[in-house]
């Protein structure tokens, strides 16, 4: 049988504990964030956004071509397929020609960028979703 008190301290000990833990993840987490003092403004001036237009446009272009050819690409699989693994096969073939294409945007913009004298933004929008991607270990 436990006394009532020392439930009550045991409850107490636990509890701020956890609280503990809990406010100094929280805190941890903010430390990433508040080192990053160099990242450039999030949004490029009307003067920027003017100057890298041409080039952007034909980077956009040159882009949907590709996607709509993945597209096409895809269909023409997908039509094909006899069985559940062959479907499957064509829609991972899909997502890593998207996933390239999206790498290759990526690139190109930073390049754009560069050459007009631009700090290229990091990061964005986008990346809290999923929670970001793995960093890969040594030895997996």
């Amino acid at each position: 049988m436990t006394i009532p008190s020392i439930c009550l301290s045991r409850r107490l000990v636990r509890t701020g504990l956890a609280t503990a833990a809990g406010l100094s993840l929280a805190l941890g987490s903010l430390g990433p964030a508040l080192a990053q003092t160099s990242a450039p403004p999030e949004r490029l001036t009307p003067a920027q956004r003017e100057k890298i237009f041409p080039e952007r446009k034909a980077l956009t272009l040159k882009l949907q071509k590709e996607r709509s050819q993945i597209q096409q690409k895809s269909e023409r699989c997908v039509s094909g397929a006899s069985n559940q693994q062959e479907l499957r096969s064509c829609r991972k073939d899909e997502r890593k020609a998207n996933q390239k294409l999206r790498a290759q945007y990526r690139d190109e913009m930073r390049k754009i960028y560069e050459r007009n004298g631009i700090e290229a933004p990091v990061g964005g929008p986008g990346k809290g979703r999923r929670g970001g991607k793995r960093q890969a270990t040594p030895g997996s």
